[in-house]
């Protein structure tokens, strides 16, 4: 018996290693054998709470944490962990005492911070959850993805200034990034400025995801050039049919979720790119410690973010006037390339249904909507919307969101719409489903409302391809000033709004007009279709006419 014993240590080590190795189902097969052998085992049972975290599972989770919390009180990691079961268990009230043990513990707990503080934005505490995010961001033991977290949160502050978010971003590359910097090689590539040109993009979004739906019409479009090469570098094993429609064009598929950032440098430079594009920014998924070894000669940054990436290393943003005006207040440490019109391309996802009828025909009363993530709804937004919504009697608010699921999320709406003197009847919050319910249930919406200063994207795109306008009120930063983006280039520019009162008065305006919103029900997703942010061809040769205009410019240094 003593030697079956002995078997468990040996398995928990196996699993361990299959567990940082992200083999989760391996992982649990050691766990699970070594409580076979030792059922009290508190290493194996512990660890299996940890993997259920993992794998999503918050039950399981809990079940397995519970056991052994008592013995790892005082671990601030099995704490937060406690803390995150209740999270996936929709238990957000239960989980910020857990967080608030974690880092009495350890107050410099970095991701106990980013924990609480995304729990206090999800519940609309805009006093609480910058504070938490920016102790995150300044404990020694914040990761680079930890601090990238963070930055991509803090657009959502409307306290925060374009300066602030400046110097935060310059803070993440003097702490995660510059280190690498005297890494640099010299580039032995071709300096032929007319040759055709070897460009690759990398990102953790080649799917189904929101990125991959302003991918589907740019990626064949660039890899049918006859001037490109195009590489895509996938830093995701996610897969699904978008990805396969984007391995079946010309481009050369590469993965590279599991090397290293010297390991992926290094096979980006074997393929002698020329041109490097960061698809991430800051969002989840990155790779931008990559870029800071600089594997190709000329380095830019688009699509999944709205900010300077604060590299040194990338020398190119993407963008378009509306979004960087040139007497803009926004600052980046890369140079501009501003497009024509628009710095994204819409593609449509094939299940799209077909355009509703104005809910209002049938309901006899406005139905307002908003599809958006929920924590980008902040305090300052249910002020205005509940202000459109007394300038608009009759009228309903539709919100749609992954996070209103959690019963304490609800909650946060239901009370913030009541302190402004909105009755719980007119306020519907519906629960998430598959994308293709979501773009039929734009049926139910006859005026969609943007939030602020955190714009939508692919909220905003689907809502008026399912022929529901869109009404945003301009901002200072790119992110504040994309719906208008959006706007302006399918022709809806009288729909965004320079302030509150015109917030207001654009949204009364257009739900008191029901012969014009029968009429873009109609005549939108056409107009949309011939506009500039559908156009994948032209896009796709602006956009390689610039990259051209870059690499001649490297080409002559």
């Amino acid at each position: 018996m003593a030697g079956a014993a002995d078997l468990a240590p040996a398995l928990i080590a196996s699993g361990l290693a299959h567990q940082r190795q992200g083999r989760l189902s391996p992982a649990e097969n050691c766990y699970l054998a070594a409580l076979r052998i030792d059922p009290a085992n508190a290493q194996a049972t512990y660890l299996m709470g940890v993997l259920a975290l993992q794998s999503g599972n918050g039950p399981g989770a809990k079940t397995y944490l519970s056991k052994v919390i008592d013995v790892r009180s005082g671990e601030a990691d099995a704490l937060y962990n406690m803390g995150m079961a209740h999270v996936l268990d929709y238990e957000l009230a239960a989980a910020e005492p857990w967080f608030e043990k974690a880092l009495a513990i350890d107050p410099n707990h970095a991701v106990t911070h980013f924990g609480l503080g995304h729990l206090c934005r999800l519940l609309g505490r805009s006093e609480e959850w910058p504070a938490h995010y920016a102790a995150g961001n300044r404990s020694p033991k914040a990761t680079a993805e930890m601090s990238s977290t963070a930055l991509l949160a803090l657009h959502s502050n409307p306290r925060l200034s374009l300066e602030e978010l400046y110097a935060l971003h310059r803070e993440w590359e003097r702490r995660f990034a510059a280190g690498s910097y005297s890494q640099w090689q010299n580039h032995d590539n071709d300096r032929s400025p007319d040759r055709p040109l070897r460009i690759g993009l990398v990102s953790s979004s080649f799917n189904a995801q929101i990125v991959g739906h302003f991918l589907r019409g740019v990626v064949p479009a660039m890899a049918a050039h006859a001037d490109v090469e195009l590489y895509l570098y996938a830093n995701s094993t996610r897969t699904d049919w978008l990805t396969t429609e984007l391995k079946q064009t010309p481009a050369r598929w590469r993965d590279i979720a599991a090397l290293g950032d010297h390991e992926a440098a290094a096979r980006i430079r074997a393929d002698r790119i020329d041109i490097l594009i960061d698809l991430s920014g800051h969002a989840p998924g990155h790779r931008l410690l990559v870029f800071a070894l600089r594997p190709a000669p000329v380095q830019a940054t688009w699509l999944d973010y709205f900010d300077t990436t604060g590299l040194a290393a990338i020398d190119y943003l993407i963008t378009d006037p509306v979004s960087c005006p040139v007497d803009g207040g926004q600052r980046f440490v890369e140079r501009l390339i501003r497009m024509p019109t628009v710095r994204l391309c819409y593609t449509a996802p094939p299940f799209a249904p077909a355009v509703a009828p104005p809910p209002a025909l049938r309901r006899g009363y406005i139905a307002f909507g908003s599809f958006t993530r929920a924590d980008k709804i902040g305090p300052d937004a249910v002020a205005l919307w509940a202000r459109i919504l007394a300038a608009v009697p009759a009228a309903k608010l539709i919100l749609k969101s992954e996070t209103l699921k959690f019963a304490d999320v609800r909650a946060r709406f239901e009370r913030g719409f009541a302190q402004a003197g909105i009755e719980a009847g007119r306020l519907e919050l519906r629960t998430p489903s598959a994308h293709a319910e979501l773009l039929a249930e734009y049926a139910d919406v006859d005026v969609a409302l943007d939030p602020f200063p955190y714009n939508g994207g692919a909220t905003t795109c689907d809502a008026l391809w399912m022929g529901v306008p869109v009404v945003a009120r301009l901002g200072t930063s790119m992110i504040s000033r994309q719906s208008a983006m959006l706007l302006e280039a399918v022709g809806m520019a009288s729909l965004v709004a320079r302030d509150d009162a015109d917030y207001i008065a654009v949204a009364a305006g257009i739900a008191a007009d029901l012969p014009r919103l029968q009429s873009l029900r109609g005549t939108l997703r056409p107009a949309m279709a011939a506009s500039p942010l559908c156009d994948a061809a032209g896009f796709s040769e602006a956009l390689l006419q610039r990259l051209r205009r870059a690499w001649q410019q490297w080409c002559a240094t």
